[in-house]
């Protein structure tokens, strides 16, 4: 079988071109040809807030690519468009995240005549306010011949907010866990030391983390933060909180995008992997903890909810209207005193084989 993928492809960097890469390594092994059709550009670099767009990436020498697309430039449509055609697949999966790429994703859509549509939705509208976002998503998701939802909390806002046509065409999947990383023999785990790890946007609440670390360090003196990722804008919000509330010897930053080599590292030193988001249909950042035996302390919305078992792999805050910091540093009070993490770091490797890229290829086909 033909498969082609359309979205971000290597070198474009993260989660959503990581995931596609991993997919694609799948039907590989399985005996099919599989070509990535990409972006030579994916975003003006005027409205871009990160400091990069590129990573490098360790691939297959039979997986082809082709970064034909600028998805804001439609001159570059047509081409790409006929490169898909040229190709024949016979299944075309493209990854949904954001309306930003709905109308070249609709463009390309509506031309597959012969060619089987399948939407991966990562998220159906975006965590940020974005005009006409459902009009947008719905333009791609009329012309998909089937939808894969990543979570529950997704698929739910997709009967929500979709006509019935488009939601019967949907289907429950799940985030595979990521495999691919190196295991650091040498580094071993610092006892009270919290993770926040991924890229850094408002509404995943590494304020509310921060701003929580006081009350824990009253209880443990020894307690450490560890955040790792790329502001997107400016990091000097999160700094001059660190600096006001005195925590600074206590915080560990590493403000930038982490190559995959070093990923697994920073998880290896951790206790406690923290995830205060604001809102979330899904996180790829559970899928890393869960491959590297750390437990996760997570905001209780139904997406991330659908990967922990409060008190067997992690632990849930609540999250209406968002997390408190107050709650937050409870929580990471109690996991400390409970001293489970070599339980619920069992209990998220026993976790982590359900859910295999393997298993959600299959569904896939």
């Amino acid at each position: 079988m033909k498969i082609a993928f359309l979205g971000p492809a290597p070198p474009i960097r993260g989660g959503i071109s990581a995931f596609a890469v991993e997919l694609s390594k799948c039907y590989l092994e399985m005996g099919h040809e599989v070509k990535m059709f990409g972006f030579r550009r994916q975003y003006p670099a005027l409205i871009f807030p990160g400091k990069s767009q590129t990573a490098s990436f360790d691939l297959p020498d039979s997986l082809q690519t082709d970064n034909i697309f600028i998805p804001y430039r439609p001159d570059t449509w047509p081409r790409g468009l006929k490169a898909i055609l040229d190709f024949e697949p016979d299944i075309l999966f493209i990854s949904y995240f954001i309306p930003f790429f709905a109308p070249l994703y609709s463009f390309v859509a509506r031309a597959m005549k012969k060619t089987k549509v399948s939407i991966i939705l990562h998220n159906l509208v975006p965590h940020e306010r974005w005009p006409a976002a459902k009009l947008l998503a719905r333009s791609v998701l009329k012309y998909a011949d089937s939808i894969i939802c990543l979570s529950e909390a997704t698929r739910n806002e997709l009967k929500k907010l979709m006509p019935n046509e488009i939601y019967l065409k949907s289907k429950l999947g799940f985030h595979p866990v990521y495999d691919q990383y190196q295991i650091h023999e040498e580094i071993a785990r610092e006892p009270h030391t919290l993770l926040f790890f991924g890229l850094i946007k408002k509404y995943k609440g590494l304020d509310i983390l921060i701003s929580a670390m006081p009350e824990v360090l009253a209880k443990y003196q020894d307690a450490r933060l560890l955040i790792v990722g790329e502001v997107y804008g400016s990091d000097e919000l999160y700094q001059n909180l660190i600096d006001e509330l005195g925590i600074k010897e206590n915080v560990e930053s590493h403000f930038r995008y982490v190559e995959d080599g070093e990923v697994a590292g920073f998880f290896q030193r951790s206790s406690l992997c923290v995830l205060p988001y604001r809102t979330a249909s899904q996180s790829g950042v559970i899928a890393m903890a869960m491959a590297l035996g750390v437990p996760v302390l997570a905001s209780d919305f139904e997406g991330l909810a659908q990967y922990i078992e409060d008190g067997v792999n992690g632990m849930l805050v609540p999250a209406d209207p968002e997390p408190s910091a107050a709650d937050l540093a409870a929580k990471i009070i109690r996991f400390f005193d409970s001293q489970a993490f070599e339980s619920m770091s069992r209990a998220q490797l026993d976790k982590a084989k359900e859910y295999t890229w393997e298993a959600l290829a299959q569904m896939l086909l």
